[in-house]
């Protein structure tokens, strides 16, 4: 994991988007803005571009080859929508199914979709040698199987492709589990959690700022004092916070800048503050925390 800042981009002066609109005009697109970075392409469908993605994707080659990246780019998701991929065969279809996590605005409202956790959705989607791409609810309401079953026959096929790397690490002095992997689905794998780790009845503290980053840190409040227990939770806060904003500008894949509270399989945001130097945890939460240290 990088500990490197996100900064500024100096070189973003709108040349990205003006690559971006004259690739999509020369594909038979227009380009129009809409929410959190996206630009929706209107054509022979409507698609979706995460311009923070394009950005992030940027950063990695030299300005040269940006004609060449955002072509690449762009191209991608426009075959992967228009290719003649036949789905309606639902025993060959089930084999490439797989869930992934998107950030919530990326659901333009037919997407085979479901809340995850606050400021994120899972999605079914197809994966093929060549793309991935997502399943539209008239798609799914062609199968035999659909809703909850077909969200569970996504996950598995994700599990069966092998589980993440975990590593443990020392993140500013607190002791962090890093899921990791070259998968565009490894934040899916935050569903079964606590098959990686040992995780009490306290949970644990959890950020997935990109596609393929899960950090955790498992709540232990049965060793030391109680004061001892609640600082060693606020520093452990403090740290994935400040991890979750710099992976989550770094990308590729941008998830949540959030930090998360995973208990009995249930992701509740934490909506964290700074007072000066000091990253205060909500009301709620530290309440819960504080009752639970002072049963044990």
């Amino acid at each position: 994991m990088s500990g490197r800042h996100a900064r500024p981009d100096p070189w973003d002066d709108g040349t990205l988007d003006s690559l971006l609109v004259l690739v999509a005009d020369s594909l038979g697109y227009s380009c129009h803005r809409a929410p959190g970075e996206i630009v929706i392409l209107e054509g022979a469908t409507r698609l979706p571009v995460s311009m923070r993605d394009l950005r992030q994707l940027a950063r990695l080659v030299p300005r040269d080859d940006w004609p060449a990246l955002v072509s690449d780019h762009v191209t991608t998701i426009v075959t992967a929508m228009e290719e003649p991929l036949d789905l309606s065969d639902f025993d060959l279809a089930q084999h490439l199914l797989r869930t992934r996590i998107y950030p919530a605005e990326a659901d333009n409202g037919v997407l085979a979709a479901r809340p995850f956790a606050p400021g994120l959705i899972e999605v079914v989607v197809v994966d093929t040698p060549t793309s991935v791409r997502t399943v539209s609810t008239e798609e799914m309401n062609g199968w035999p199987v659909s809703g909850d079953a077909l969200f569970m026959l996504g996950r598995a096929n994700v599990r069966g492709d092998g589980p993440l790397q975990v590593d443990e690490q020392d993140l500013g002095g607190v002791r962090v589990s890093v899921l990791h992997g070259w998968t565009f689905y490894a934040v899916t794998h935050l569903a079964w959690l606590e098959e990686y780790l040992s995780i009490g009845p306290y949970g644990a503290l959890v950020i997935a700022p990109n596609r393929s980053l899960i950090v955790a840190h498992p709540l232990r409040l049965n060793e030391g004092c109680p004061r001892a227990r609640y600082r060693a939770a606020v520093a452990a806060a403090n740290e994935l916070q400040a991890q979750a904003h710099r992976a989550y500008e770094e990308g590729p894949g941008s998830l949540s800048p959030h930090l998360y509270w995973w208990r009995g399989g249930e992701l509740t945001y934490l909506e964290t503050r700074y007072e000066g130097d000091s990253l205060v945890l909500p009301e709620e939460f530290s309440s819960v925390l504080a009752t639970l240290a002072a049963e044990h």
